[in-house]
């Protein structure tokens, strides 16, 4: 038997969160473009993860739909260290922080 949360999650990104929320709310582009005064063509870039999705325009978003605009900005989650570069980022911070410590 396979075990439900061994199997492979496939990957939101904000774009198919927004077209998930837009669809799911029954709005078209043109509704979410007077609502979020953000232009049409611009929210289908969005949406087809051909132009990244800023904070403003996230936190607009969020408010017609109801929900934290991190659940837009990060739809995976925000684990910070589930890349190498981040990772070693945080490994000198800590050995920074350690060495701070010591005086």
């Amino acid at each position: 038997m396979t075990d439900f949360f061994t199997l492979p999650q496939a990957k939101l990104t904000p774009g198919k969160v927004i077209r998930a929320f837009r669809r799911n709310f029954g709005f078209t582009l043109a509704d979410i473009e007077k609502l979020a005064n953000v232009a049409e063509s611009n929210l289908s870039a969005m949406e087809n993860d051909a132009r990244p999705i800023g904070q403003e325009v996230a936190v607009r978003l969020a408010a017609i739909f109801g929900i934290n605009p991190g659940l837009i900005l990060f739809p995976n989650g925000t684990d910070i260290l589930d890349k190498p570069e981040l990772r070693k980022i945080h490994t000198r911070a800590v050995a920074l922080r350690e060495r701070k410590a010591a005086g």
